[in-house]
């Protein structure tokens, strides 16, 4: 317990209480080998800033109450949370749950509250009204979707630092709307249109690994992004059309 900064011991699959009270004054802490903890092991580790418990496969609404207070938490094991859960989630700054499958309406009210990053990477599907409630979110990954919305491009048009990886489509009116958001993953589309091009050139930070041919007309469009991540294929071209 006398490690200030950071300590991974991610291999450890049980802990005493008393272990964990020791262990409490560490900073950054990874125990991403528990399965599960405690009601007094989770009030210990609230004192934790940066906290990695990714083996927990079920959390109690106490527990959720107890590392609330924690900065940076990952629950990348838990695959559903409850609605009291969320609500105590929801004051943390920086929360991954990348394992969660689904989330209710109320959940995605509460988790729209978290200051900094939400990670939600494995839900496969959204509702409209859900996106709505996220968008207040300075910087989300829903990296699961595979396609969204018009109404959904719209809301998620507010964040400002976007992970849709996941994405295999997006039309014209969606890339119009997000090309207001500042940093944009796209690294799932395989193709892009000219207007599409044209719309995402207003990103300052954009991705877009998964494209491994483009038109002149779309690198000339590419070309003004400030900083664009883009196959070894595709960066002759843009790079022909850059401004020095």
């Amino acid at each position: 317990g006398k490690v200030k900064d950071y300590l991974n011991i991610s291999s450890l699959t049980s802990i005493t209480d008393e272990q964990t009270e020791s262990l409490s004054n560490i900073s950054n802490l990874t125990l991403s080998g528990l399965t599960s903890i405690t009601d007094e092991q989770a009030e210990s580790l609230s004192k934790v800033e940066l906290l990695n418990l990714n083996g927990l496969t079920a959390l109690n609404d106490q527990q959720a109450e107890s590392l609330s207070k924690v900065e940076l938490l990952h629950l990348d094991g838990l695959t559903s949370i409850t609605d009291e859960q969320a609500e105590s989630l929801s004051n943390i700054s920086d929360l991954r749950l990348g394992g969660l499958t689904s989330i209710t309406d109320e959940q995605a009210e509460d988790l729209g509250k978290v200051k900094d990053y939400l990670n939600i990477s494995s839900l496969t599907s959204i509702t409209d009204e859900q996106t709505e409630s996220l968008s207040n979110i300075s910087n989300l990954t829903l990296s699961g979707l595979t396609s969204i919305t018009d109404e959904q491009a719209e809301s998620l048009s507010k964040v400002e630092l976007l992970n849709l990886n996941g994405l295999t489509a997006l039309n014209d009116q969606q890339a119009e709307s997000l090309s207001k958001v500042e940093l944009l993953h796209l690294d799932g589309l395989t193709s892009i249109t000219d207007e599409q091009a044209e719309s995402l050139s207003n990103i300052s930070d954009l991705t877009l690994y998964g494209l491994t041919t483009i038109t002149d007309a779309q690198a000339e469009s590419l070309s003004k992004i400030k900083t664009l991540s883009i196959s070894d294929t595709c960066r002759p071209l843009i790079d022909k059309y850059k401004k020095p």
